[in-house]
């Protein structure tokens, strides 16, 4: 991901502008009113230009080894496996948002993938979404539903 700006956070209207890499499409996204109760704050308690870094870090502003050093330090702390990445983390999301019901296409677009190949390898089905897809064909009008067979009779 590139790296934002203050001005790439626009609170009044609930958008964000998601800055992407390797050819990825740039776009606003809609703020979940949960990270805006975040931003908010950090917004109002370092004041600067709009041209500032959203979030700064070492010289300029918080780069991607500043975020994984920071992670990392952050896991050690609290006594989780090494195996947790920042990678993990973003697995995580779209393997939630698959569960949640949302299409592969969403996942592609909220990743910033430009070939769905890429975002495909996030969409093993777990146990407990194959569950509700096996609880919404059951009660589908689509699906011919077994009917209850009466005993064969004798001659």
């Amino acid at each position: 991901m590139a790296l934002h700006e203050r001005a790439d956070v626009d609170i009044e209207r609930r958008r964000i502008l998601i800055r992407r890499l390797k050819g990825g499409a740039w776009g606003e996204r809609p703020l979940f009113q949960s990270a805006e109760g975040l931003l908010r704050p950090h917004l109002q308690r370092s004041e600067g230009n709009p041209s500032d870094p959203l979030f700064p870090g070492i010289d300029g502003p918080l780069r991607k080894r500043q975020i994984q050093s920071l992670f990392s330090r952050y896991r050690e702390r609290a006594h989780l496996s090494r195996r947790y990445t920042c990678h993990s983390l973003r697995h995580s999301i779209a393997t939630h948002l698959l569960d949640a019901g949302v299409s592969l296409e969403f996942v592609q677009d909220h990743l910033g993938h430009q070939s769905i190949r890429s975002t495909s390898i996030y969409a093993r089905i777990t146990d407990h979404r194959r569950a509700a897809v096996f609880q919404e064909l059951e009660t589908s009008p689509w699906i011919v539903q077994p009917t209850s067979v009466p005993p064969p009779q004798e001659l």
